[in-house]
């Protein structure tokens, strides 16, 4: 064991338990975030590689869509109109701009 090693832990023995609890909860999140960011880093590897059709297609069963209304999706609230939602859409990019020319 190393002398700083030694050191954290005989620093640690003088914590009370809530203390220590929170710097296990600590050193914990910070060795998953490691761990995660790995993991993003590998799929981010994965998703720029070259991927041929044929490798795509052995991994992922993709559906042929012969009538887009199989597509379609009732979701849109009756209350709702379009031309209140366009009219919030078209406000919302009004703002957006007007805050990149305050910039």
């Amino acid at each position: 064991m190393t002398p700083q090693l030694e050191a954290a832990i005989a620093a640690i023995q003088l914590l009370s338990s809530t203390e220590r609890q929170q710097l296990l909860q600590i050193l914990t999140q910070s060795n998953s975030s490691s761990s995660s960011q790995t993991d993003l880093k590998n799929l981010s590897n994965q998703f720029w590689q070259d991927t041929t059709l044929k490798q795509l297609l052995a991994t992922q069963t993709p559906i042929t869509v012969h009538n887009l209304k199989y597509l379609a999706a009732n979701f849109w609230p009756e209350e709702d109109s379009i031309e209140d939602f366009l009219t919030f859409l078209r406000q919302q990019r009004q703002e957006a701009i007007a805050l990149q020319r305050v910039k």
